[in-house]
C-alpha cells in the first residue's frame, strides 16, 4: 500500500499528464482501510464479511437450511489483467461467511433469499483523511469486479467531515463477472481536508445471484494540477484619506481559496514598506470582492503609503495598490476610559484622562447638557461625560467617552476621649466611635492588641478606617482615660467587750480598702469610723468608698457585737448558759442545766438551724462550722430554756 497527502506546505506527488496521486491503495501490506464497519446502516459478519488477502479459488461446501443440508458451488474469481499493479495479489473482497466456514476464501457472497440466508449490508472505508484542498478536479478510481444480481450489488460512498457521514456516489456495482477500472469525478471531492471513501455491497432479498461478489483493488485519489493563487489589490477611491477614515479596497483573488478563508487588507507605513503592515480591515470569503477599512486614527501623517491584500488559507501575499496615498491629520478625541474618583477631594479637569486629543472640542455631562470640562468631586454626579471635536478641515469629527464612578471616602469619624473602669474593660470599642463607619481597626502602639485596660492610666490609641482604590485611609485618635475602681475592703463580723478601748472599723477591712469613705451606722445614719464598745451599738457597720466614673461606688460591712465579757455573772444571776469563746469552727458553752437541743436564731429572729442534744450540765463543745459569721443568739431548750449571744468568726 502506498499513501500520499497533500498539506499547506508540502507536495510528495507521482505526476501523471499534469495530475497529483493523492492516495494509492494496493492492498499488499498495512492497508488503509477498516473493514465491517456499521457505517452506512450497514452489519458486521452475518452472512457476509469483507477479507483482504489473494485468494481465487472456488470450491464445494454445504449449508444447514430447515435442519437440512444443501450443497453449494463458488467459481474461482477471475483472474486480475495486467493493468492492476500487482495482478493476482491481494485485494478487497467480499467472502460468503458460510464459504470461508468450508475453507473457500475468493470473491463470493451468501446471496439473501429470505428462507436460509437473511438481507444483510457489508461495509469497509479508507481509515485515513486525504486532503484535496486547492484541487477543484478530484477522480476516484479503482478496479473492481461484482456479478451480483438485481438485488444483489456494490455501492461507493464518500465522507468529507473524516468518516462522519457518508454519502452514496448513486451508482450499482453489478453484472460484471470481469475486473474492469472505474473513474468517479465528483465536484464535491474537490477543496476538502477530510476526504475518505468507502465500499458497501448490498445483499438484498431476491433471485438470480451469480460469484463473483464484490472485489476491490488498486485504489487512488487524483487531483488536477492546482491553479497558483495570487490577489491583486484594485484601485482605491481616492489617494488622500483622513485619520480614521473608512476606504473601501476592492480585490481580484484568482485561485482556489478554501472554505474560512480571511482576506485582509494591509497598511504599509508611511514609506511604503509592508516590514510591520497594520491589518485595517478583513473579510471571511473564498472570492474576489472588497474589504470595508478604517485607517487608524493614530496613524502618523505622510504620503508615501500603499494597501494590499493578503488571504491565509492558503496564504497568499497580492500586490499593493500601485500608487502612493497620503494620510492627513484627522481631530482625536481620545480613547474611552473608565475612572474611578474619590468623593470630596477637589477637581479635576477631564482632559488629563484623553492624553493627545485634539484641544478643539468641548464636553457634555450625562443626560446631554453642556459640561465646562473641569469636574467636581463635591458636586458632580458620577455617569459618562463625553468630548467631541469641532476642529477645522475635511476630516471627519471624533468623541469619546470618560464614564466616571464615585467612590465614597473612608470616614473614621470625629477625634475621641472616653473614661473606663479598670475593672471593666470594655468588649470593643467600636461603640465609642463618634460618626464614623464602623469597619476601621483600632491601633494601640503599632499594633491591634487592645491596651490594659486592667491596668489606670492613659492609654492614646488611632482608629484606622480603610479606603478603597483611589480614596485613601482616614484616621481618628482616641484617648481612653482608666480609672482606678473603689475598693472598700472586705467585709467581716467581730465582737468586742463593752469595757474595751475604742478601735477603728477600717482596720477589720482588710489592707486593701482605701481611705477618705464614710461610715454609717446600724441605724443609717453618719458615724465616724471609730468604734466606741462603751457607747455605740452593735449591729451592722457600712463603710463607702466613692468610685470615679464611669467606677462605681464599692461598700463593705462590719457586723460587731459588742459582749459585756460578764459570763460569770450571767450564770450566777440565773443565765444558766455561759459562751466561752471560738476554737476552730468549735464553740465552747458551759452550762448550768441539761438541755435537750439547741437552735441557733439570726438576727431576724428566725431560727438559722438546730443542733439535737442531749447536752449535759458543765462544759460542752458544739461544731458550728456551718454557721455564718456574725452575731447570733444560742438558745438552749430544757427544763428551763436559756439564751447566750455568740459571733461566729469569718472564714
Amino acid at each position: 500500500m502506498r499513501l500520499l497527502t497533500i498539506c499547506s506546505f508540502t507536495l510528495l506527488s507521482l505526476a501523471i499528464s499534469a495530475q497529483t496521486v493523492l492516495f494509492n491503495e494496493d492492498f499488499e501490506s498495512a492497508p488503509a482501510f477498516t473493514l465491517n464497519t456499521t457505517d452506512a446502516a450497514s452489519t458486521i459478519s452475518a452472512w457476509n464479511t469483507w477479507v483482504i488477502n489473494s485468494s481465487y479459488t472456488g470450491g464445494d461446501g454445504d449449508v444447514v437450511c430447515l435442519g437440512f443440508p444443501f450443497g453449494y458451488t463458488i467459481v474461482n474469481t477471475p483472474a486480475q489483467p495486467g493493468g492492476i499493479s500487482t495482478p493476482n495479489g491481494n485485494y478487497l473482497h467480499t467472502a460468503s461467511v458460510e464459504g470461508i466456514a468450508d475453507g473457500i476464501t475468493c470473491c463470493s457472497f451468501g446471496a439473501a433469499d429470505g428462507f436460509c440466508i437473511t438481507a444483510d449490508n457489508t461495509f469497509s472505508r479508507m481509515s485515513t483523511d486525504v486532503s484535496t484542498l486547492g484541487s477543484a478536479d478530484v477522480q476516484l478510481k479503482f478496479w473492481w469486479l461484482c456479478q451480483g444480481g438485481s438485488s444483489f450489488y456494490g455501492q461507493v460512498y464518500y465522507s468529507t467531515d473524516g468518516g462522519g457521514t457518508w454519502t452514496n456516489v448513486g451508482a450499482q456495482y453489478n453484472l460484471q463477472g470481469s475486473w474492469t477500472e472505474q473513474t468517479v469525478t465528483l465536484p464535491a471531492f474537490g477543496n476538502q481536508a477530510t476526504l475518505r471513501f468507502g465500499f458497501r455491497f448490498v445483499n438484498s432479498v431476491g433471485l438470480g445471484a451469480l460469484d463473483p461478489g464484490f472485489g476491490i483493488d488498486d485504489v487512488r485519489i487524483i487531483a488536477s494540477a492546482a491553479v497558483p493563487n495570487s490577489i491583486a489589490t484594485n484601485a482605491l477611491s481616492g489617494t488622500a484619506f483622513c485619520q480614521g477614515a473608512q476606504i473601501s479596497v476592492p480585490y481580484t483573488a484568482v485561485g482556489t481559496y478554501i472554505a474560512g478563508n480571511i482576506f485582509s487588507a494591509q497598511l504599509s507605513d508611511a514609506a511604503g514598506s509592508f516590514a510591520s503592515p497594520t491589518i485595517i480591515g478583513s473579510l471571511s470569503s473564498t472570492v474576489s470582492g472588497s474589504i470595508t477599512c478604517t485607517i487608524p486614527v493614530l496613524t502618523p501623517v505622510g504620503a508615501g503609503y500603499r494597501i494590499r491584500v493578503v488571504s491565509d488559507q492558503p496564504v497568499t501575499v497580492g500586490s499593493d495598490n500601485g500608487l502612493d496615498i497620503s494620510i492627513t491629520s484627522a481631530p482625536y478625541a481620545g480613547a474611552d476610559d473608565a475612572v474611578v474618583i474619590c468623593k470630596n477631594t477637589g477637581l479635576y479637569a477631564l482632559a488629563d484622562f484623553i492624553p493627545g486629543a485634539s484641544a478643539c472640542g468641548t464636553w457634555t455631562a450625562p443626560g446631554g447638557g453642556a459640561f465646562s470640562g473641569t469636574f467636581n468631586s463635591s458636586t458632580d454626579n458620577a455617569g459618562a461625560y463625553t468630548y467631541t471635536t469641532n476642529c477645522p478641515g475635511g476630516c471627519p469629527q471624533d468623541n469619546s467617552t470618560i464614564t466616571i464612578t464615585l467612590q465614597d471616602p473612608a470616614n473614621a469619624g470625629n477625634d475621641a476621649n472616653a473614661a473606663l473602669c479598670s475593672t471593666n474593660p470594655p468588649a470593643s470599642l467600636i461603640p465609642y466611635v463618634d460618626g464614623g463607619d464602623l469597619t476601621g481597626i483600632f491601633w494601640y502602639n503599632g499594633a491591634t492588641n487592645p491596651p490594659p485596660f486592667g491596668t489606670a492610666g492613659s492609654y492614646a490609641m488611632q482608629y484606622v478606617v480603610y479606603g478603597t482604590a483611589p480614596c485613601v485611609n482616614d484616621t481618628a485618635d482616641f484617648v481612653f482615660t482608666v480609672n482606678a475602681a473603689a475598693d472598700a475592703g472586705a467585709n467581716n463580723s467581730i465582737s468586742v467587750c463593752a469595757d474595751a478601748p475604742p478601735v477603728a472599723l477600717i482596720t477589720y477591712l482588710g489592707g486593701n480598702a482605701q481611705a477618705g469613705g464614710v461610715w454609717t451606722g446600724p441605724s443609717g445614719g453618719a458615724v465616724s469610723g471609730v468604734l466606741n464598745p462603751a457607747t455605740d451599738a452593735s449591729g451592722l457597720y457600712t463603710y463607702t468608698v466613692n468610685g470615679t466614673a464611669p467606677c462605681a461606688d464599692d461598700q463593705a460591712f462590719v457586723a460587731v457585737v459588742i459582749d459585756p465579757c460578764s459570763g460569770v455573772e450571767e450564770r450566777a444571776s440565773g443565765g444558766g448558759a455561759r459562751w466561752l469563746g471560738e476554737r476552730m469552727g468549735m464553740h465552747q458553752f458551759e452550762l448550768a442545766q441539761s438541755a435537750i437541743s439547741m437552735d441557733v436564731v439570726d438576727a431576724t429572729g428566725r431560727v438559722a438551724f438546730s443542733v439535737p442534744g442531749p447536752f449535759a450540765p458543765g462544759l460542752n463543745s458544739i461544731d458550728l462550722q456551718t454557721l455564718a459569721a456574725g452575731a447570733h443568739i444560742v438558745r438552749f431548750i430544757g427544763d428551763a430554756p436559756v439564751s447566750v449571744r455568740i459571733v461566729n468568726g469569718a472564714r
